[in-house]
């Protein structure tokens, strides 16, 4: 069963950017699928496995391509 959580991202990202960063998660061998917030270009929602991954690990691999990101208690 899939969890979802919501990230904050601290940089401004360009449309180009947050294309980039939405195919490159949904790439990982994680099978994340992840989405923008409508309206809200810094939030983004991630659906991940829970027992393949907490949502710590979600901010690492968002630091993996040099962004910086926090979570956001739902």
């Amino acid at each position: 069963m899939a969890s979802e959580t919501l990230l904050h991202i601290d940089e401004s990202l360009n449309g180009n950017q947050r294309e980039e960063l939405l195919a490159w998660l949904g790439n990982r061998p994680e099978g994340l699928h992840a989405h923008m917030q409508s309206g809200k270009d810094h939030l983004l929602f991630v659906a991940f496995n829970p027992e393949e991954m907490c949502p710590h690990d979600l901010v690492a691999i968002v630091n993996e391509r040099g962004l910086h990101a926090q979570l956001i208690d739902l």
